[in-house]
This record gives structure tokens, C-alpha cells and sequence, in this order.
């Protein structure tokens, strides 16, 4: 990505949004002949409003969370698996 905007400009964008609030920041930003996300990006950095980065129990929840959600999809297909070879024993190999 390339940094083709300077520090002025950044400045006057976000002092122009900040006194446009009525229009929403992707009008904002078409105006200006920028990206939604990269103004918006601006404005938060500018007013302070930036998201603190992670700390690193946060992200061990966040990897946990991913974790529970997996094995709960795994939990439900040997649910269905279970359920299917019971109602027809003819399919499970081990059931003679």
C-alpha cells in the first residue's frame, strides 16, 4: 500500500469530516478522493478513538473461543453420525 497522502492533507481531511458530521464518512470520503475505511482510519487516530492493541490473555480468549466453536461443530457431527448408524445398523461395518 502506498502512502501517497501527506500529513497536511490527512489533517485537512479529518478537520473536514470532523465539521461535515451530518454526511456520513463514506460521502465524506468520496468527496475527498479517498478509501471509507482509510478516513475513517484517520479520524479515529486523530480523535483517539483508535483500538488498543490485544493483550495477550485477550487474544488467548479470542483463540480459545475459536477452539469451543470447532469442537462443538465436531461435536455435532459425531452427534448426527451416531444417530444415522443407530436408526440403520445395516451401514455400520462393525455391527453384525
Amino acid at each position: 500500500m502506498s502512502k501517497r497522502h501527506t500529513e497536511q492533507f490527512k489533517q485537512v481531511a479529518v478537520a473536514y469530516v470532523l465539521s461535515n458530521k451530518v454526511k456520513p464518512v463514506k460521502a465524506n470520503a468520496q468527496s475527498l478522493g479517498v478509501g471509507c475505511s482509510t478516513l475513517d482510519n484517520w479520524v479515529r487516530t486523530a480523535s483517539g478513538t483508535v483500538r488498543p492493541e490485544l493483550r495477550n490473555d485477550q487474544l488467548r480468549i479470542r483463540q480459545l473461543e475459536r477452539e469451543v466453536a470447532h469442537l462443538k461443530e465436531l461435536n455435532e457431527v459425531i452427534q448426527k453420525a451416531h444417530l444415522y448408524f443407530v436408526g440403520n445398523p445395516s451401514r455400520c461395518g462393525t455391527c453384525l
